[in-house]
């Protein structure tokens, strides 16, 4: 096994080789062997670092990315939900105002005992057929009246402020004759139709 004094023997020609060179040979050899240090170091140590950084510098891109993407859905999301709430109360309290099956009887009574507390003489009260929409369906009464202009007009101001959605439409007058007018109009108010109820036919 060789000893430490004949290994440093062995390189006593390199040594001798080196101290024969001018110092710009010897710069340029030390400048050479830094360079290959540092491109080393460079190569096996930051190289590898410096990629892994940037792999994961990408990465939080991307998740902020995907972050803020998720945080404008649930702020639609929130926003839709809002208004799906502000749509359903919106239902509802039109439901609250159309009159289920059972109440139509009652209603109609309403509506003619209407006429008779403003004085309002009924030549026609006459259900029609009922027109059934998507969710709702239109009850139509033809109507004739006789009275003066003001009881006629308190008599469609105490139908349409009924509990329950009533609307006057095809309102037509006729002549006048000893302080009375002839008015013919339709009254039509609304039910809910439930799923489970066959439709009519129109």
């Amino acid at each position: 096994m060789m000893n430490k004094s004949s290994a440093f023997q062995s390189m006593d020609p390199l040594f001798k080789r080196v101290e024969e060179l001018d110092k710009i040979q010897r710069i340029a050899i030390c400048a050479i062997t830094c360079i290959v240090l540092i491109g080393s170091i460079f190569y096996f140590s930051i190289l590898p670092k410096y990629e892994e950084i940037k792999q994961q510098k990408q990465t939080l891109q991307s998740l902020g990315t995907q972050l803020e993407i998720a945080r404008k859905k649930a702020a639609r999301l929130a926003s839709l939900k809002r208004e799906w709430k502000m749509k359903e109360a919106e239902f509802r309290k039109v439901m609250r105002a159309l009159p289920e099956k059972k109440e139509i009887p009652s209603l109609l009574t309403s509506i003619s005992q209407s006429g008779q507390d403003t004085g309002l003489e009924f030549i026609l009260f006459q259900p029609q057929k009922e027109v059934n929409k998507e969710f709702y369906g239109e009850i139509p009464v033809s109507l004739h009246v006789k009275g003066n202009f003001h009881n006629t007009v308190m008599f469609m101001d105490k139908v349409t402020g009924l509990n329950r959605i009533v609307n006057i439409r095809d309102i037509k007058i006729g002549g006048y004759k000893e302080g009375k007018i002839s008015t013919k109009c339709t009254a039509v108010t609304y039910k809910f139709i439930d799923k489970k109820e066959p439709a009519k036919k129109k």
